[in-house]
């Protein structure tokens, strides 16, 4: 974990105590008042990138949910694209963005946000690299890639590298940028609204569970996001801090949120109370193995592989969300 996240985690369990009551009766009022349901897609939908042309054929067909933003354009393949956050950096947030070749604006396209870990290099070459790994899954899965940039910072040891900013962080904070990316996609492409995903690495994965369980983005959370993905992170890391907190913090969700969870058995995040336990702490709450969770243990570190990645989009993509 990186001293910024560990920083803010501090900052959260500093008015955990004061915020208890409150949790615990917002739990009690939203648990069973959901807005949103998550709707599992045909086969064919996953199957085929334009199986929703080929769907339409079809006699009896099922009428898939959609939201589409009708963007109507956009460049395709490995892109760079800039934005203006003021206050965040420098002000102009790059991040990196997968189109695959068969994209079509006349069809709309599922998002994935992907997001990487800490890193003592500079944030532009991780997410590029996050970016090219999705690359060959999108192709195959029909859907867009976006790999946002986190940001620099000197460690307690004086070495660079780069953290993503969270709430409360004062100021903008990297679930602004997020936000800002995701609108400039809607604006720029077609893009599916019922099928907004979200994946991280490391603390890019304490990151997406914060996005997933916890309300700090208005654009990236439980009521917006289909399903998301998390490789070698845990709650613990940033969403949640203790048994009680986390339960809470489940039980106030609006929809079971799919999830994948891939995590090496050696990596350091493995063991209870991290990775292992959160698998048993969304079971606890209603989630279902194989259905709305997605847990799997492998032999190795604090690492991913793109094989594992291709298992975690064809868990993600059968989601979709609609109020």
């Amino acid at each position: 974990m990186s001293v910024l996240l560990a920083t803010v985690l501090t900052m959260r369990l500093s008015s955990l105590a004061v915020n208890w009551y409150a949790a615990l009766i917002l739990a009690l009022c939203t648990s069973t008042a959901g807005a949103v349901s998550t709707v599992t897609l045909p086969a064919w939908v996953c199957a085929h990138p334009d199986a929703i042309f080929a769907g339409g054929f079809q006699a009896g067909q099922v009428v898939l949910p959609s939201n589409p933003s009708l963007g109507s354009g956009g460049a395709k393949g490995s892109i760079t694209r800039k934005l203006h956050i003021a206050g965040l950096g420098s002000g102009i947030q790059t991040y990196y963005l997968y189109v695959p070749a068969n994209y079509t604006p006349a069809q709309a396209w599922p998002l994935l946000l992907a997001l990487h870990g800490v890193a003592p290099y500079p944030g532009n070459t991780y997410a590029a690299m996050i970016r090219d790994d999705w690359s060959s899954i999108a192709n195959a899965g029909g859907f867009i890639v976006a790999a946002p940039v986190a940001h620099e910072q000197v460690d307690v040891n004086g070495s660079p590298g780069v953290t993503w900013l969270v709430p409360p962080t004062a100021g903008p904070n990297d679930y602004d940028q997020f936000a800002a990316i995701k609108a400039d996609l809607e604006n720029a492409y077609n893009i599916e609204r019922t099928r907004i995903y979200g994946w991280g690495f490391s603390a890019g994965a304490h990151v997406m569970h914060d996005l997933g369980v916890n309300t700090y983005s208005t654009a990236f959370n439980a009521t917006t996001m289909a399903a998301y993905g998390v490789s070698a992170g845990d709650l613990y890391g940033l969403a949640c801090s203790s048994d009680t907190e986390c339960g809470l913090t489940l039980a106030a969700l609006p929809r079971k949120i799919p999830l994948d969870i891939h995590i090496g058995t050696s990596d350091p995040n493995y063991l209870c109370p991290y990775a292992q336990c959160d698998h048993n702490r969304f079971l606890a709450k209603g989630w279902s193995d194989g259905q709305t969770i997605f847990y799997t243990p492998f032999s190795g570190g604090h690492e991913y592989t793109v094989s594992q990645l291709g298992a975690i989009w064809h868990n993600l993509c059968p989601s979709a969300v609609v109020p």
